[in-house]
């Protein structure tokens, strides 16, 4: 399976599939057989070189009860997941205890909070599925570019002597209720196509729900269909001059969160649709929209003087927060978005021999209730030899200088990001700060608090 989703490119003709499994939970012999293979086969890497695999994203579903403290059934294989991610950045970690997705069914994991690999979620289908999960995906999304709306509203409140938050919360409702139209009108032509278009998927339930009387829109209806935004940090930095890092930043960001909330919310009940917020990867987006917010602004300090907007809500890349400081701050905003989120921290070499403060890392985030969280660690590879590590300029074992350097840029991993993105996520993955650097003795004792 690990070879086949590497190598078919069966994704718009030239492209590896984007596939995710969740699995962790399962505390049968026969399931912790399989959860076992999963990590064993990440942990040895594919080809001749035991290259780290691209996909599938694994993603270790946390537990209480089930794996998370010694003596748990699955305990042992959570020991088994750190020491993957250690060496092959995955799995990622998804809280089935999140407070999101209150009302699961212990007795159906089915219901149990998963997520593809990149972010997105499904929350509650207010289309009969509840907490269900299987069978059901994101139809579409549009995001909001924060720091853009900042900018008309200081630009329109300066003009009229008006205030700036004010006038900024007036245009970013306008905004989200557009962005309802827009997702409306999609959702509508996607359920306008004939089933032909995809009938596997259909048929064999990877969307669930179609029927003879409705068509597609059976189906398409337990789907979720999303708000996302882009830039927060950046918005907040042109409204009250500081980010979320601040307590007054912090403040602002919950209110501009709530916002979002309550409005996907009313249209959520009002539509019989899943609207929810998404805080957005932004591949391309973060590039292109800073290259034509500089157009008609220019370089503004902490605005843009980079090549790139932050991710969603973020902790700008460059600041320096240790690991559990940027868990602290980027906790208190999760809780806003039903459709879709991720936290990660950056570590500045290999954990591999320094599991128990791995551990203790992603525990942290479970705790402090992150529903999606994920650890990136160095992870080079020599492509003469296949030796795997933190490597500088030229492999320690066979002195090649053919080396590709595997980073996580968004939920996903990619191959070599200098030439699979463009420089604005380029600049982005030069620029973060290493979290572990402000913990005292990371690298021989593990965090300090």
């Amino acid at each position: 399976m690990y070879h086949n989703l590497n190598t078919l490119q069966s994704r718009s003709g030239n492209q590896l599939p984007f596939s995710s499994i969740n699995y962790g939970t399962c505390t049968s012999p026969e399931g912790r057989m399989v959860i076992k293979a999963l990590l064993d086969v990440s942990i040895k890497g594919i080809g001749k070189l035991h290259k780290t695999p691209i996909f599938p994203c694994g993603i270790f579903q946390m537990m209480k009860g089930v794996n998370r403290e010694p003596g748990d059934p699955n305990y042992d294989l959570y020991q088994l997941a750190l020491r993957s991610t250690s060496q092959r950045l995955y799995p990622n970690y998804a809280n089935v205890d999140w407070s999101g997705n209150a009302g699961y069914d212990r007795n159906d994991p089915c219901t149990y909070f998963s997520t593809m690999g990149c972010r997105t979620a499904n929350g509650w289908d207010i289309n009969g599925f509840k907490q269900r999960k299987d069978g059901r995906g994101n139809i579409c999304p549009v995001t909001i570019i924060l720091p853009t709306l900042a900018m008309e509203a200081k630009e329109y409140a300066t003009r009229n002597g008006l205030d700036i938050i004010d006038t900024f919360f007036e245009i970013l409702d306008t905004k989200i209720h557009e962005a309802k139209d827009m997702l409306l009108e999609r959702f509508e032509y996607i359920c306008n196509q004939p089933v032909e278009s995809a009938r596997f998927m259909y048929e064999n339930d990877t969307m669930e729900g179609y029927n003879e009387e409705e068509g597609i829109r059976g189906a398409l209806k337990h789907g979720t269909i999303v708000i996302g935004q882009l830039g927060l940090a950046e918005a907040l930095q042109i409204l009250i001059g500081c980010d979320h890092t601040k307590s007054k930043g912090m403040d602002l960001a919950k209110h501009i969160e709530q916002l979002f909330k309550t409005r996907c919310a009313e249209f959520k009940e009002e539509y019989k649709l899943n609207f929810g917020v998404y805080y957005t990867p932004a591949e391309n987006l973060c590039y292109t929209a800073m290259t034509k917010f500089k157009e008609k602004y220019g370089e503004i300090k902490n605005v843009s003087d980079r090549e790139f907007f932050t991710n969603s809500m973020h902790v700008p890349v460059w600041k320096k927060v240790s690991p559990f400081e940027k868990i602290d701050i980027e906790s208190q905003l999760t809780g806003y978005s039903s459709a879709g989120c991720i936290t990660y921290v950056e570590l500045d070499s290999t954990c591999k021999n320094n599991l128990e403060a791995l551990e203790k890392i992603v525990n942290y985030a479970m705790d402090k209730d992150i529903p999606y969280f994920a650890v990136n660690v160095p992870n080079d590879t020599c492509n003469t030899c296949g030796y795997c590590d933190e490597i500088n300029t030229q492999c320690p074992e066979c002195g090649s200088k053919d080396i590709s350097r595997l980073r996580r840029v968004t939920g996903y991993l990619t191959g070599d990001y200098k030439t699979a993105f463009n420089k604005g996520k380029q600049q982005e993955v030069e620029m973060r700060y290493q979290h572990s650097k402000m913990l005292e003795g990371w690298k021989k004792d593990g965090p300090t608090n």
